[in-house]
């Protein structure tokens, strides 16, 4: 029996044959304000790990059949990015187990492309979609192996079972690889590579600004970034610089969770019309409304912003809504690193606000 979409009603199940009865589930909600304050990283890790529980078996991930992919390369992608965010989830939870789960906004790069580019790939129909999905899958294998043996030479290449014959189809065949995407880039109008630029998918896919932002946090995760290096010195008032803020640790912990499954959530939403070629079933080990309380325990935990307030030179004021909120993260007030670069310091500073008097009414000035 197919698997139904967080927001499966009747004209996705037409779309798909999917009519198991299953109640609807929640969209992911962007809608609703982004938390100051969120639990603790521990509250945060017991409810995306249910929610993973029950996402694995809701959508039960399996292999599809070649003649159903043959025909549509969508399948495949389908199949591929929600098995590989399962696995992103629950290597998430295992690094944010052990204190390393900073390193998972890594992760949501990935999540983000599977996103995008299946939404652009589904705005497409059948015979473009194919054609350009073959096109960037050669381009990118034929430009992989060429990469390989320019690093290692023939002799290296021959130990692993590549003969000189096959080398010299490859290298022969690699202007043919690379006159259909540069046919189709001049076709559809991206600037840049032989293959279409994120921020272009991002436009087709109309979440240019999903795209800017979570782009933000997932490639200074996976690249040199100089800002990247001084958000994570803190200069303490004694002058020491702290390099490793356990509370900045985890607050990029929480905000890698916190968008992962959100990520799922919009995954699934657009591969729903494709679940059951995909290879995706219900195993139906879960009652209808489990997944539902998985999701609606995960917002009461609060969306994470990529920015903390506490990076920023702004007005002194709590972290949190009271001082009385039980488990409520406290990070200790101390200027980042940026704030003693004399280049950033006059771009970042903020005015702190004007003091009324007792009477006065503040105004423009």
């Amino acid at each position: 029996m197919p698997a139904r979409s967080p927001a499966m009603g009747d004209h996705h199940g037409a779309g798909n044959g999917a009519s198991d009865g299953m109640s609807a589930m929640p969209e992911n909600d962007e809608t609703g304000p982004i938390h100051r304050w969120t639990p603790p990283l521990a509250v945060r890790i017991e409810a995306v790990e249910r929610f993973a529980d029950c996402a694995e078996h809701v959508l039960t991930v399996t292999d599809p059949a070649w003649s159903d992919v043959a025909q549509d390369y969508r399948l495949l992608a389908v199949n591929s990015s929600l098995r590989r965010q399962q696995d992103s989830i629950r290597a998430a939870l295992l690094l944010s187990r052990h204190d390393l789960g900073h390193l998972a906004v890594a992760f949501v790069r990935a999540a983000l492309d599977d996103v995008m580019h299946l939404r652009f790939f589904a705005s497409l129909d059948l015979d473009r979609s194919q054609e350009l999905f073959a096109s960037m899958s050669n381009f990118d294998s034929l430009r992989a192996l060429l990469a390989q043996r320019n690093y290692i030479g023939d002799t290296e290449m021959a130990r692993l079972s590549y003969p000189k014959p096959f080398l010299d189809w490859a290298v022969a065949g690699s202007e043919e690889t690379r006159a259909v995407p540069r046919r189709l880039k001049k076709q559809y109008g991206w600037t840049g590579g032989l293959l279409p630029p994120g921020m272009w998918v991002a436009d087709r896919a109309g979440q240019r600004e999903l795209y800017d932002y979570l782009s933000a946090a997932s490639s200074r995760a996976v690249h040199f970034s100089a800002g990247e290096i001084m958000r994570r010195g803190w200069i303490e008032p004694t002058g020491k610089l702290v390099t490793d803020k356990p509370a900045f640790r985890e607050h990029l912990a929480c905000f890698a969770l916190d968008r992962l499954w959100r990520l799922y959530l919009d995954t699934w939403q657009v591969a729903a019309p494709m679940l059951e070629r995909a290879g995706i079933s219900n195993d139906h080990s879960l009652r209808d409304d489990e997944m539902i309380t998985a999701i609606a325990r995960l917002r009461e935990t609060g969306s994470v912003p990529l920015v903390h307030a506490h990076e920023w030179k702004l007005p002194r004021r709590p972290l949190r809504p009271d001082n009385k909120t039980p488990g409520a993260p406290t990070i200790r007030r101390s200027a980042p690193t940026w704030e003693r670069c004399g280049v950033l310091r006059d771009k970042r500073k903020v005015p702190r606000p004007r003091r009324r008097r007792r009477g006065q009414r503040l105004g423009p000035p």
